[in-house]
């Protein structure tokens, strides 16, 4: 499991656009670097990551190996109502990650 850090600023009327922000520790290794004896070090990036409010996606980004380590990503979305917000996202070789919040919506 990958750590992350998530931080959700909720909305306000009449807008409601939250903005989401989240940092994960990854090394996003791209594969053309090479350790200490030469040997070319595997590719593994997060190449997908899906974001889900109250069980509808609306956000995915396909990642690649142009991103940095410890990626940032920021992002704004709609919520008129509270709610539970989900991310996912798994590396190349198949290890994932979540984080979560519950958004409230003031008012």
């Amino acid at each position: 499991m990958m750590s992350s850090r998530l931080q959700v600023l909720p909305g306000f009327a009449p807008s409601y656009i939250t903005r989401v922000r989240l940092l994960i520790q990854h090394p996003m290794e791209t594969g053309f670097r090479f350790d200490v004896d030469g040997k070319a070090v595997s590719k593994n990036v997060i190449h997908t990551l899906v974001a889900e409010f109250v069980g509808v996606r609306v956000f995915k980004a396909t990642l690649g190996s142009g991103i940095s380590a410890d990626p940032y990503l920021e992002f704004h979305l709609r919520t008129p109502h509270s709610g539970d917000l989900v991310l996912r996202w798994t590396d190349d070789v198949g290890n994932t990650g979540e984080a979560r919040s519950h958004v409230t919506i003031p008012g």
